[in-house]
């Protein structure tokens, strides 16, 4: 015990620690829309403004109000009711198992090196480009 919590216990102060904090953050379940076509799962979530994304999104035909860009620790709380496709980017193989239990209701999964190296990799963008021509063939 430090100092603090010591002091704490002599004054009869009971200290709590929340199971769940992200509670308290509103996040209980978040119900995808209809119109959500794309989640994209990263360390941070994106910016819908980078013009590499909005590349991305033009080519899938679709638009920033049907993309969700999300953390990690988000899609545990992502409830979906309708085939989404998902793009995690992760450079750890651990990770990338861990979110796919999160990812119901697939149309598909892609999957890269995180955005920051994405961004700067030819090879990269060249097999998540690969990855979507197959699922959607």
């Amino acid at each position: 015990m430090n100092r603090r919590d010591l002091l704490l216990q002599e004054m009869g102060i009971t200290q709590w620690q929340l199971k769940h904090p992200s509670r308290l953050k509103g996040i209980v379940k978040i119900h995808l829309e209809n119109k959500i076509q794309l989640v994209i799962v990263a360390e941070q979530p994106l910016s819908r403004h980078s013009p590499l994304l909005q590349d991305i999104l033009r080519s899938l035909n679709l638009d920033q109000s049907e993309c969700l860009c999300l953390d990690f620790e988000r899609i545990a709380h992502l409830n979906t009711q309708h085939p989404v496709s998902y793009w995690l980017l992760s450079d750890n193989p651990e990770e990338i198992e861990s979110l796919l239990r999160f990812c119901q209701s697939a149309n598909a999964i892609w999957q890269t090196v995180t955005w920051s190296k994405f961004k700067q990799s030819h090879l990269a963008k060249r097999q998540l480009w690969q990855q979507i021509q197959t699922t959607q063939s």
